[in-house]
């Protein structure tokens, strides 16, 4: 037996050719907004800052810094979020 979702999202691009089923609205945005390159620096980063950790009080500054960033993201992420129609 096949599961099908009973509304999904599609991501349409490069004028119509090119047709990508997302997750969710979090994917479909990051999709038209064309942000997976930035994704991609960001998991850089984070990858960069957890190999620093050596000590508890590294883990601390990380966590911290990485804490206030996913803190402006989801700010942003508010914001935005009732200017889409989804």
């Amino acid at each position: 037996m096949s599961t099908k979702k009973s509304n999904p999202l599609y991501h349409v691009s490069n004028d119509g050719k090119d047709v990508e089923s997302v997750d969710g609205v979090l994917e479909l945005i990051i999709k038209k907004l064309g942000l997976t390159p930035a994704l991609s620096v960001l998991e850089d980063i984070f990858s960069f800052l957890l190999e620093q950790v050596s000590s508890y009080a590294m883990f601390s500054v990380v966590k911290e810094i990485i804490d206030e960033l996913v803190e402006k993201l989801l700010a942003v992420y508010s914001k935005i979020r009732p200017l889409l129609s989804i």
